[in-house]
């Protein structure tokens, strides 16, 4: 049934909706026009197709980083750390919510990466200095000196500070993080406590608590980089295909691709002209 205005702008669900399509429409449609006699992947299972255009999404969102969510988050004095999203695959940009005394509302101050968060693991010795082994042979490891375990305590920004020697790189007027992707956590500096932090971070579209075939969707421009992507994907292993077909395959992705990135950049005419217009008049 097709969606009325009225429809739309009473239903909340609905908006922004038309700028994207589901998988479960991709799929449909290519799968539809696989059926014919002549077509090459006619004999492909749907399941196959599924997976194809899955890998495409993924691909396609981690190599634009289009598909950038956030979360706002408080953070724990007991503990200054946070688990990732689940759908985490990069940050983008992780920010303090500040007030704004002048608008009477809120701001995003970033927050600075700190390299010299220790989040190693703690090797378990002995008093003679040897690695501990667990019964199966595996080293037994313990948070000791990370930030797990004692917190980070960042240098002190002062705004007067007159100290011409004074290694300004360590300083941080909002605070600072470091991501550790291998246990899937953010650690914060001790002045977080208790915060509002905002995590804009990067999803490879594909959330395990989205994986049904209607809740996972693509921005239209990446319509067709997704369905040749299904083509190439499916005919690449094919023993029964030359490969000049597998390459003009490829390429058309690569084509299809490469205009979705100037359709995605937002580069167009009107706003070329606009930054003419505030050039002109700034002279």
């Amino acid at each position: 049934m097709a969606t009325t205005p009225f429809a739309y702008h009473n239903d909340e669900a609905n908006h922004g909706n038309y700028q994207f399509v589901t998988l479960k429409t991709i799929v449909n449609n290519f799968y539809k026009r696989m059926q014919d006699d002549d077509h090459i992947l006619k004999n492909k299972r749907r399941y196959l197709i599924v997976d194809y255009a899955k890998e495409a999404i993924s691909k396609l969102n981690k190599e634009l980083k289009n598909d950038v969510l956030a979360a706002e988050i408080t953070v724990s004095p007991d503990k200054l750390y946070f688990n990732l999203p689940h759908d985490f695959i990069d940050y983008a940009r992780v920010s303090l919510v500040v007030p704004d005394q002048a608008t009477n509302s809120y701001r995003l101050q970033p927050l600075d990466v700190n390299p010299n968060i220790n989040i190693a693991d703690g090797y378990l010795q002995d008093h003679e200095y040897n690695i501990l082994f667990d019964e199966d042979g595996y080293i037994l490891m313990a948070d000791s000196s990370n930030a797990y375990n004692k917190p980070y305590k960042k240098y002190e920004f002062t705004s007067g500070c007159s100290n011409p020697t004074a290694d300004t790189s360590k300083y941080s007027k909002y605070g600072e993080f470091k991501i550790d992707k291998r246990r899937g956590k953010i650690v914060f500096s001790s002045d977080l406590a208790d915060k509002e932090i905002v995590i804009e971070y990067i999803s490879d579209g594909l959330s395990p608590d989205t994986y049904n075939e209607g809740d996972i969707k693509v921005s239209k421009y990446l319509e067709q980089p997704v369905k040749d992507w299904i083509f190439f994907a499916g005919i690449e292993h094919a023993k029964n295909i030359n490969q000049s077909e597998k390459n003009r395959a490829l390429l058309r992705y690569k084509t299809t691709l490469h205009q979705a990135k100037l359709d995605l950049s937002g580069l167009d005419l009107l706003s070329i002209s606009k930054a003419m217009r505030i050039s002109t008049k700034n002279k």
